[in-house]
């Protein structure tokens, strides 16, 4: 096949001529509905802001439909402005621009009239994830393609694997990408009243949770044995426990100032919010036990503040396990 350029219908045979298309109509219109194939392909993921529930990357789209009209182009290119090409639309995006330049814009026509076309797109897209198990979660972030214009009875997608790929190297820091499912059924869009087929792509992705191990609940979890140190002083000397016990409440006020900016700001509890709680409710009893061995010294008990003292030593470690686990699991 000689070059694949659109040609004027005088040039010789052999060049691409693209024949008089009706370029708003599908193949075959009053015939069954159209398939259309669908591949997304990920080609980097930048960034994933939790609190804006955003994902910003960088995605290859790819249909392919076979067009009887076009059965002897194979080879050819041709602007994609000059055949019919399936309106789709990525259903949740947020702001994705097209990449035209990367891939000219252009539809290649394979064997027995079968259309390709290719688009790169960059930017966000919305990805509602829920962040309750923070930051032990695993997420799937969908990727929702459908036509606004056309019903299952014009036009029904299906998944294409062999354009369906997720890069070996992402930019991505923080998660582990674990795979890319993909699956196409008929839905109800609420927003059109109406049913459309529509092909998702499931991103799933687990977080890298032993940054915040080390960084939030290591130190935190030191903080409050800090605060044991109480169970340890003779309760004769109560004002000393209860300035320890202070001081860990302090430090601890101190390090969720701290470490706000790791921790996303939403409306309801993560697991990190419940760990923190847990600490500072520990921190709190450690205070308090201070205040109780502290009366029972004023009031000539020392030994039953001794006894308290050597209960805490063993029972406020098993409270902290037994607290966090809970939250854990």
């Amino acid at each position: 096949m000689v070059g694949c350029a659109v040609a004027r219908a005088a040039e010789p045979p052999g060049l691409c001529v693209l024949p008089e298309l009706a370029t708003d109509e599908r193949p075959l219109p009053d015939g069954p509905p159209t398939t259309v194939e669908v591949g997304w392909g990920i080609v980097d993921v930048l960034d994933i802001d939790d609190v804006n529930q955003r994902l910003e990357g960088d995605f290859l789209l790819t249909l392919a439909w076979v067009d009887p009209r076009l059965e002897e182009q194979e080879g050819c290119r041709f602007q994609r402005s000059r055949v019919w090409v399936p309106r789709v639309t990525l259903f949740n995006s947020f702001s994705l621009t097209a990449r035209r330049a990367n891939l000219l814009d252009q539809v290649v026509v394979e064997t027995e009239g079968r259309v390709v076309y290719q688009q790169r797109y960059g930017g966000s897209i919305s990805t509602y994830h829920p962040l309750r198990d923070f930051p032990f979660d695993r997420q799937a972030f969908l990727f929702r393609v459908g036509s606004v214009e056309s019903g299952p009875d014009q036009l029904m997608l299906a998944p294409m694997s062999e354009r369906t790929f997720l890069a070996r190297r992402l930019n991505i820091e923080g998660w582990r990408i674990t795979g890319l499912e993909t699956a196409v059924a008929t839905e109800a869009v609420p927003a059109l009243n109406a049913e459309r087929s529509i092909f998702t792509a499931t991103l799933e992705a687990e977080r890298v949770s032993s940054y915040y191990v080390f960084k939030i609940v290591l130190p935190m979890g030191f903080i409050v044995m800090m605060s044991w140190a109480i169970f340890w002083v003779p309760p004769q000397r109560y004002e000393f426990q209860i300035g320890l016990g202070a001081t860990s409440m302090l430090t601890l006020i101190a390090f969720q100032f701290s470490m706000s900016g790791y921790l996303p700001r939403l409306g309801y509890f993560t697991i990190a919010d419940r760990l923190v709680v847990w600490a500072t409710i520990m921190v709190f009893l450690a205070i308090l036990n201070a205040i109780v061995t502290g009366v029972l010294v004023g009031a000539d008990r020392e030994a039953t503040a001794v006894r308290v003292d050597r209960l805490s030593r063993w029972l406020f470690p098993l409270l902290l396990l037994l607290g966090w686990g809970s939250v854990l699991l």
